[in-house]
C-alpha cells in the first residue's frame, strides 16, 4: 500500500506543524500491514514521527521535513537510549522489522533553534540541556537508509541501537561544524551492518561504533560491520570505535575512505570493559588538522587508546588490528597509549605514507588521552572533558606534551606492534619541539 501527500490537505510552507497528519498516515499504513508514505515536494514542520514494521518513509526531491523547535513536540515517543540527557527523537522506531528511510529529499534538524545564537571562545554555540536526535531506531531488524539527506542536526544525527541487518547507502549527513555533539552516524550495539557510498560532515564524530550504557536487554556487542567508499569530515574523529564501550566490538572492516579537514582520522578508544578485536582499516586517505582545544584529539591520523574511566571497571583489551594502505597529511602523530601494559597488542601498520606538517596550533607537540580526565567528573559526559582546564598546564586535563617532542609514531604500553613499509616525510629542518626520532616506541 502506498500513500502520497500529493492530494492531502496540509501546510507545505513550514509555517504550522503537520505532525498529527503525517503520524495518522503512518498509522494507517501500519494497520494495513505496511507500505510507503511518499512525501511530495514542500516544507513540512513536524515533531516526533513513529514508524512501525514494514514502513517506508520516502521523501521525493524537493521534500523537506523540518524539525520543530519546541521540546513539547517530541513527547510521542521516549527513546530507551539516552544521548547526553535527552530521550527525544524526530524519526523513531522500536522493535520494528523492515523499516526504510529513502528518497532524494531532506530531513532538516533545525539545529540553530537548539543552541545559543553566538559562539563562545572555543568556537562553539552552547546547547540547550535536551535536544532531539534526528533518527533513532532501537531493536529493529532489516533497516535500510538510502539516498536521503540528514541536515543540520541539533544532536546525534542517526543513532541505531541494538539493530540487526542494517544497510546504509548513498546517505548524506551535513551538520553545522560549530555545533557540539552532533555525531553523524552512531552504530550502537548493532550487528551485520553495511555502510557505503556516503558523505558525512559533523562537528563531532563522523562514523562511530559504540556500545553505550543501556538496559540489559539492549546491551549487545557490535560485530560484522563494513564501511566502504565514504567521505568523512569531522572536527572530532572521522572514524571512531568507542569511547562508550560496555560490550565487545569485533569483526570490523573499513576500506576505501577519504578523511578530510578532520581533527582526528581513525580512533579506537577503549574505556568501559568491552574488548576490541579483528579490525582492518585499509586504503584510507587522510588530512588531519588541529581543531579548537575543546575537541578531543591533536590532529592524529590514528589514535589507539586504552585507559580507565570508572576506577572499578577495567577497560577491554585491543588486539588484532591492522592498518594498511594509509596515505595522507597530518599535524599530529600516529599515537598509541595503553594505561595497562600490553593491553593493546597485535597492532600492524603496513604500507603507510605520512607527510607530517608544521601547523599553527599552539598545542602542536601535545597528545590527548581524553576522556576521562576531568578529576571532578571522571565518569561525566563529553562536555565534562571538553572545557575543564588543568591549572597546572593551562590546557585541558589529559592534554600533555610528548616527552621528547613530537614524533611521527608514538606508542606506550603496547606489545607486538609491527611496522613495515613506512614512508614518513617531515619538515627540514625540524621545528622546535619536535622529536629527532620519527618513531618513539
Amino acid at each position: 500500500m502506498n500513500i502520497t501527500l500529493e492530494n492531502v490537505e496540509l501546510d507545505r510552507t513550514g509555517a504550522s506543524p503537520v505532525t498529527a497528519t503525517l503520524q495518522g498516515l503512518l498509522d494507517e499504513l501500519a494497520m494495513s500491514g505496511g507500505g510507503t508514505l511518499v512525501v511530495t515536494p514542500g516544507l513540512y514542520l513536524t515533531g516526533t514521527l513513529v514508524m512501525s514494521s514494514h514502513i517506508t518513509l520516502h521523501l521525493e526531491a524537493g521534500a523537506r521535513l523540518l524539525a520543530s523547535h519546541r521540546e513539547e513536540d517530541y513527547q510521542a515517543a521516549v527513546t530507551q537510549s539516552m544521548a547526553e540527557l535527552s530521550h527525544m527523537a524526530l524519526i523513531y522506531a522500536r522493535d520494528a522489522r523492515g523499516v526504510t528511510l529513502s528518497g532524494a529529499g531532506c530531513i532538516d534538524g533545525n539545529a540553530t533553534a537548539w543552541f545559543e545564537p553566538q559562539a563562545d571562545a572555543q568556537g562553539y554555540r552552547q546547547p540547550k540541556t535536551r535536544r532531539p536526535r534526528l533518527v533513532v531506531f532501537e531493536s529493529c531488524e532489516q533497516v535500510r537508509i538510502s539516498n536521503i539527506t540528514l541536515y543540520d542536526s541539533p544532536m546525534w544525527t542517526a543513532h541505531l541501537v541494538s539493530c540487526n541487518h542494517v544497510f546504509i547507502r548513498n546517505l548524506t549527513i551535513d551538520n553545522d561544524l560549530a555545533l557540539s555533539n552532533t555525531d553523524a552516524l552512531d552504530i550502537d550495539s548493532c550487528q551485520h551492518v553495511h555502510i557505503s557510498d556516503s558523505y558525512f560532515s559533523a562537528a563531532d564524530d563522523g562514523i562511530c561504533l559504540k556500545t553505550t550504557a543501556k538496559a540489559p536487554e539492549l546491551q549487545q556487542p557490535v560485530y560484522n560491520v563494513t564501511v566502504n567508499n565514504c567521505i568523512i569530515r569531522s572536527k572530532s574523529c572521522a572514524i571512531k570505535v568507542g569511547t562508550e564501550t560496555h560490550a565487545d566490538i569485533r569483526n570490523i572492516a573499513v576500506n576505501n575512505c577519504v578523511i578530510f579537514e578532520s581533527n582526528r582520522g581513525i580512533g579506537l578508544v577503549s574505556r568501559d570493559g568491552g574488548a576490541f578485536s579483528q579490525m582492518v582499516f585499509s586504503n584510507i586517505l587522510f588530512d588531519c588538522r588541529h581543531g579548537d582545544p575543546c575537541h578531543w584529539g591533536k590532529a592524529d591520523p590514528v589514535f589507539v587508546s586504552l585507559r580507565y574511566r570508572a576506577p572499578d571497571v577495567r577497560p577491554g583489551n585491543i588486539s588484532q588490528i591492522t592498518f594498511s594502505g594509509l596515505n595522507g597529511v597530518g599535524e599530529g602523530a600516529i599515537n598509541l597509549h595503553s594505561e595497562i601494559p600490553d593491553a593493546i597488542s597485535g597492532i600492524t601498520f603496513s604500507g603507510v605514507t605520512f607527510n607530517q606538517l608544521c601547523g599553527p596550533s599552539g598545542e602542536q607537540g601535545c597528545y590527548d588521552v581524553r576522556p576521562p580526565c576531568n578529576p571532578e567528573r571522571p565518569t561525566g559526559m563529553g562536555l565534562d572533558n571538553a572545557y575543564k582546564v588543568n591549572p597546572d598546564t593551562g590546557r585541558a586535563h589529559g592534554v600533555e606534551r610528548y616527552p621528547q617532542g613530537l614524533p611521527a609514531i608514538f606508542a606506550i604500553g603496547v606489545s607486538r606492534l609491527q611496522l613495515s613499509d613506512l614512508h614518513i616525510t617531515r619538515p627540514s629542518p625540524l621545528p622546535e619541539g619536535w622529536d629527532v626520532e620519527e618513531i618513539r616506541v
